[in-house]
């Protein structure tokens, strides 16, 4: 079985592939056509530093790699499910009813969560692989022992991360021949010319996208693990080391290709869902894209490339040095123009934006079936609270997203508004509760879809 990528790893669950945004960047896109094409940004400084990298020492690269892909090696996997009632195992389906083909019964429950929780045990040294294959539900993946063995490498990422069904662990994400293929990966891209070093990370980033247990196959392609809103428990492959060459091919081409000029306009990607999900992409993205920018010695990272955004040092050699905490920044960059498409103005992803203190929002309106919000730097000045509400009352018309957009504009201006906290998601609630009592006497939703 031969595989090829499908789409773009970073395309955060795009419900509408019609819809073209060709004139704007994305900072959640990392290596996608959109983003190299200007100025760049990104929630996470390293990745900031890293791009910026690259890009500049694009017409340098001459980087070669040959796919060769061995067509025996690929290995379909699936979960299967053990029958509560009379113990037969059978491959697990997300199609109700699910019913066990021995004894008839419906099995109305999946729980993943006892896999996921009796995984860290097993890898703490805590349970047995016997007690570990007891769980309800379990992968057909193999070399878990081996997994075990070499657990505690640092290449083995083990940030906690807030993904549903206990998979709360970005190692639980994949499969023990995933990991020590991806491990591998990383210590080969350690021996590479320094220089060279920035893009093979990034292609790494790319490359576990696709191969994780989540990342799923149909049709000779495999899907990115983000390439839906959830993670998909269906079938997926394990790749060889020689897939690696499609992730780094394909951001060599996208680095190379000639930008036209930074359009001085920065957009979320269309059809973010929750501001919180995305920090979790990134955390995930993070933990993978440092291992191969720092050395190890076998027991922890130690600071190499671009030490600063990841590490903070003790003394001037860095020989004692901490890892920093992941950083999920609202600085959008030099930029004096934002615009970010959203399907539905939730909660979380309003305030972020009302928390990038340099923009205030200009107008939200409705284009091609999504919310545009778009910000303008500069907010000015100081202004009591009843100024402002005076304001909105007396040049609302009395729809309700005009008002919701006359209310944001207003809110967001000022660097401080007198009589309320400057906190974003206090004056985001304000927002929202002046517009709803304005326009129906109702009170304020949290989303608008």
């Amino acid at each position: 079985m031969e595989l090829s990528f499908h789409g773009n790893s970073f395309q955060f669950w795009r419900r509408n592939n019609n819809i073209q945004l060709t004139d704007i960047l994305d900072p959640f896109a990392l290596t996608s056509e959109l983003h190299l094409y200007g100025d760049f940004t990104d929630p996470n400084p390293l990745f900031r530093i890293l791009l910026k990298s690259i890009y500049k020492s694009r017409e340098k690269l001459s980087i070669e790699c040959d796919i060769k892909r061995n067509k025996d090696k690929l290995k379909v996997n699936y979960w299967k499910i053990k029958c509560p009632y009379c113990g037969e195992e059978f491959p697990y389906s997300k199609k109700k009813p699910l019913r066990c083909p021995k004894c008839n019964n419906v099995i109305e429950k999946v729980d993943f969560r006892t896999w996921n929780s009796n995984l860290e045990k097993f890898l703490y040294g805590e349970i047995s692989i016997k007690e570990l294959f007891d769980s309800p539900i379990t992968p057909t993946s193999e070399n878990y022992e081996k997994l075990r063995d070499v657990f505690l490498d640092p290449d083995i990422p083990k940030a906690k991360i807030n993904f549903k069904n206990g998979f709360d662990a970005i190692y639980k994400l994949f499969s023990p021949n995933q990991l020590l293929v991806i491990s591998d990966i990383i210590k080969q891209i350690r021996e590479k010319r320094e220089e060279e070093i920035p893009i093979y990370s990034l292609a790494l980033v790319d490359f576990v996208t696709y191969n994780s247990m989540f990342s799923i196959s149909s049709r000779d392609k495999i899907f990115s693990i983000f390439s839906s809103k959830e993670l998909k428990t269906e079938e997926w492959v394990e790749l060889t080391q020689s897939y690696f060459c499609i992730s780094l091919k394909k951001v060599l081409k996208g680095i190379k290709e000639k930008r036209n000029g930074s359009p001085k306009i920065i957009a979320s990607h269309p059809f973010t869902l929750d501001i919180e999900v995305l920090y979790n992409i990134e955390l995930f993205f993070y933990e993978w894209v440092k291992r191969p920018l720092s050395y190890s010695n076998g027991y922890t990272l130690i600071p190499r490339l671009f030490k600063d955004y990841i590490y903070s040092c003790i003394d001037k050699e860095c020989e004692s040095f901490y890892e920093k905490d992941f950083e999920f920044s609202s600085n959008i960059g030099n930029l004096d123009k934002a615009i970010f498409y959203l399907d539905e103005l939730d909660f979380n992803s309003l305030v972020y934006i009302v928390s990038l203190k340099d923009f205030y929002i200009s107008k939200i309106e409705i284009e091609r079936n999504l919310f545009k919000i778009e910000l303008i730097k500069g907010r000015k000045g100081v202004r009591p609270f009843w100024e402002i509400y005076t304001k909105i009352k007396k040049e609302n018309n009395g729809i309700y997203l005009n008002v919701l957009s006359l209310t944001l504009r207003e809110f967001t201006k000022y660097e401080r508004i007198l009589g309320i906290s400057n906190d974003p998601a206090i004056i985001l609630k304000y927002a929202l509760k002046i517009s709803s009592e304005i326009t129906n006497g109702g009170k304020a939703t949290k989303t608008v879809s």
